[in-house]
């Protein structure tokens, strides 16, 4: 009993570390600099550009075809109403017609890119 009961604890010791690890390796939300901004532009104009459109207004070329229509990040009362979370979720997970992107893009990269597209709002 007791040689199981430490096994047991030494194999919630290594879970614990592993989770501890896990977690504290995942990226961390970047701030709105001009340089992450920046960066972030180039990333759309390569993955979101061609259906958000080049001024962010939801008018890219692969954007007509689809319903319902790319957000226009030029709507003020609409982007003001989305928190972070929520646009950062929708290009994690994908929305609708929109693709997932949590495998095509780093953390921090989406979080630069949440960043540029709320420059078209202001």
């Amino acid at each position: 009993m007791t040689k199981r009961f430490s096994l047991h604890v030494a194999r919630c010791a290594v879970l614990g570390s592993v989770l501890l690890h896990t977690t504290t390796a995942v990226a961390q939300k970047v701030e709105p600099t001009p340089e992450n901004i920046s960066k972030g532009e180039a990333i759309y104009k390569k993955n979101c550009q061609m259906c958000h459109g080049a001024t962010g207004l939801g008018d890219g070329p692969a954007g007509k075809r689809l319903n319902p229509k790319p957000y226009n990040f030029h709507d003020k009362e609409k982007m003001a109403a989305q928190t972070d979370d929520h646009l950062f979720k929708d290009i994690t997970k994908g929305e609708g017609p929109m693709p997932a992107f949590e495998r095509k893009l780093k953390e921090n990269e989406r979080w630069m890119v949440l960043h540029y597209i709320r420059t078209f709002a202001k």
